[in-house]
């Protein structure tokens, strides 16, 4: 057994106040300050945004649904992830039943996967007719982003070319209609984004703003975003802040009855001697599986816990070792991914007395456990996975303990250099603790690509100015004040990339992938197959048909390549929508997980060195797939060879810009190889991202070209 560091947290206790004149609560419920604050910000005139940055567990939900359970105020909420919405969504109910609004709202939540499914079911000509629909019916619907987004970078349209011009539906059709129906807009957890989306929501708020005005945007989540505050002061948008930890409505000890619980005393440790490498954290959970983990349960029955990692196949391979050491004993082991079908996911985070996930788990879902393991990529990802445990009192007398897998020279600077902020032993306030993992010398930091919304996210401003010219007629003053305030907010001129588009579709017809994917709220999805998964026996058939990313497979998993027909004909043989396999890259069925990653790359036939040195974002074609196993690689290789990619290549190798940037641990860029480095043993002199990376990678790089090279893209 490793051996650890340990410190303990204090518990949390947040104010609460007395009830607002005139507001009816359910019996024995009472407002924490922040949900007070939160509800007057909201009802003011005077402010159009608001960020409640309240700890997890603290009740930021119900802040944020008060206005439509009490004042009937229509509202469209957004989570980042579809397990987050699934889980408001149960909360959003609970709070319907227990305050009985006069209104009876109607409760919808809503995803790519379910508009698909609405339309064919009701027979419906378009996703605009599926979304004005469900508006229609629901006077609270719970979304994600994108769909957010996209109905205001007007993609729900019918648009066709003629003469040269944009000709068919107006802009407004859809996007009006939607921002008439609802009145508060709420971004849950927005702070797991990056720049790149934080230009394209704040694009969609002015839009709204300088159209449809009056409305009200309400941001969840640990912190503000500093771009987005300085988006905000730039284009005059008036926004508030409820800071609780700030105005000191949190103590760290029972103070009386003006003081709610929101999180539990909780024992952190830290491994001593995990590596940074991919098989560490995988190593520590199977020597410790019994000696510590199982032994945890058995000393403390009764209890639940979670295992959250960066990896799928990490979490594959251990909910197999786990279910034989746990199910003996009457104990279920269920995971919860990418992967996982909907019965599953619905099903796990309540039944099963050890989760293990991903990031589908990570991200503001409310947990009810008092043991904890989790990765922390970074001091964002840390905080938020840690704030999964002790939000709840289930689990007294037994204690709530939380293992910090995290790489040993991170906890030598935590513990053991000079200065170094942590004693082992000794116990911290949240407040403290948090303010120590966000601290860079302390934690590394992850790459703000600040740079992104200037160069690239004012090409989708110029695309929402270009439509606000057509609605003249309708909104005489939106053009100009959405002009001058995106010019303010990015530092940009709105003709100028004008210019920079009309250039990069003169040049080459196959550029308005590049335009398309600066339009795009994740990025588009250039690399992902359609996939029959077979490694759940137990999942039901109709929920094996997924997407998922081919550089994912190629890493983990086993695999066998499928005709596109026949898998179209297995899909709807189980009744599945099979809409979204219409762009896949290929089709693939999977058959198991590696025990070893896999050690493949991308390959280019000829000399790519003139490419990467123009440190362009380009179109490219031709690249291959090098991998030594995998049913199919051949025909996937010749796939993603005919497939055009938006793409940016870097004579730098992958570990060093990994090392030097500060990537995030999921961002799109691989190794590549050329005709003349292809027999290195050593790791590709390349590095190559995709889609949405690709921009932001050229974002970080740019400044390398000769100064004369005004280039922007290929």
């Amino acid at each position: 057994m490793f051996e650890n560091y340990s410190i303990n947290l204090k518990a949390v206790y947040s104010q609460t106040v007395s009830t607002p004149k005139g507001l009816k609560l359910p019996d024995d419920w009472s407002l924490s300050w922040h949900q007070r604050e939160t509800l007057e910000a909201l009802r003011d005139p005077k402010i159009d945004v608001v960020f409640n940055t309240a700890m997890t567990g603290d009740g930021k939900s119900l802040a944020a649904f008060l206005l439509a359970m009490v004042d009937g105020v229509s509202t469209m909420a957004t989570y980042p992830t579809n397990e987050l919405a699934r889980d408001q969504q149960k909360q959003v109910q609970n709070y319907k039943d227990k305050f009985q609004p006069d209104k009876d709202p109607q409760i919808y939540r809503l995803n790519a996967a379910i508009l698909e499914d609405f339309i064919e079911t009701n027979k419906l000509p378009s996703k605009q007719s599926g979304l004005t629909n469900l508006s229609n019916q629901a006077e609270i619907l719970l979304t994600n982003p994108d769909i957010f987004y996209y109905i205001h970078d007007f993609r729900y349209l019918k648009r066709f070319k003629k003469d040269g011009k944009t000709k068919g539906e107006n802009a407004n059709k859809l996007f009006s209609k939607i921002d008439d129906n609802y009145n508060l807009f709420i971004f849950d957890e927005f702070h797991v984004f990056s720049s790149a989306q934080v230009a394209s929501i704040f694009n969609a708020i002015l839009l709204i703003k300088h159209t449809v005005p009056g409305k009200k945007f309400l941001f969840l989540s640990a912190t503000p975003d500093d771009l987005l505050i300085e988006f905000f002061n730039k284009s005059r948008i008036r926004y508030k802040e409820i800071n609780p930890a700030k105005e000191q409505k949190y103590c760290f000890s029972d103070s009386g009855n003006q003081w709610r619980p929101i999180s539990q005393p909780i024992t952190l440790f830290f491994p001593k001697t995990l590596e940074p490498n991919l098989s560490s954290s995988y190593d520590w959970l199977i020597e410790n599986s019994e000696s510590v983990i199982l032994k945890f349960f058995q000393d403390y029955p009764g209890s639940k816990g979670a295992i959250i990692l960066n990896s799928i196949a990490a979490v594959k391979k251990l909910v197999k070792h786990f279910k034989d050491i746990f199910e003996p004993l009457g104990l279920s082991v269920r995971e919860n991914t990418g992967l996982t079908g909907e019965t599953e996911k619905s099903e796990s985070v309540e039944k099963a007395d050890l989760l293990i996930g991903t990031s589908t788990i990570d991200v503001g879902v409310d947990f009810r456990i008092n043991f904890l393991i989790f990765e922390g990529a970074d001091a964002g990802n840390f905080i938020q996975r840690f704030g999964r445990i002790g939000r709840h009192q289930d689990f007294h007398p037994h204690p709530y303990h939380t293992y910090a897998l995290i790489p040993k020279f991170i906890v030598e600077r935590l513990f053991e250099i000079d200065s170094h902020p942590l004693q082992d032993g000794e116990t911290y306030d949240r407040v403290t603790f948090t303010e120590v993992i966000r601290c860079p010398s302390n934690y590394p930091s992850v790459n703000k690509f600040k740079h992104y919304p200037k160069r690239w996210g004012a090409i989708q401003s110029a695309c929402v100015h270009q439509e606000l010219r057509r609605l003249t007629h309708q909104y005489p003053e939106a053009e100009k004040n959405f002009k001058e305030a995106i010019e303010a907010a990015f530092d940009v001129k709105i003709w100028t990339k004008y210019d920079q588009i009309n250039q990069c579709l003169q040049e080459n017809k196959k550029n308005k992938k590049i335009i398309d994917e600066a339009r795009s709220f994740r990025g588009s999805s250039q690399l992902d197959c359609a996939i029959y998964d077979d490694t759940n026996s137990e999942e039901p058939q109709n929920e094996r048909f997924k997407t998922y990313n081919l550089p994912g497979i190629l890493s983990n998993f086993k695999f066998e390549w499928m005709d596109r027909k026949e898998f179209i004909q297995q899909a709807e043989k189980y009744r599945v929508t099979t809409t979204r396999f219409q762009e896949a890259l290929c089709c693939l069925k999977l058959t198991g997980y590696r025990e070893v990653r896999e050690d493949w790359r991308f390959y280019y036939p000829e000399d790519i060195s003139d490419i990467a040195k123009s440190g362009k974002v380009q179109v490219l074609k031709n690249l291959e797939i090098r991998q030594l196993h995998g049913s199919g690689i051949n025909k996937i290789s010749d796939a993603v060879s005919g497939r055009g990619l938006v793409c940016f290549i870097s004579d730098c190798d992958r570990a060093y810009l990994r090392a030097t940037l500060g990537l995030p641990i999921h961002f799109q860029a691989y190794s590549l190889a050329d005709k003349y480095s292809s027999d290195d043993k050593k790791l590709p002199p390349y590095t190559i991202a995709f889609g949405k990376s690709a921009l932001m990678l050229e974002t970080l790089l740019w400044f390398r070209k000769p100064k004369k090279d005004e280039g922007w893209i290929c």
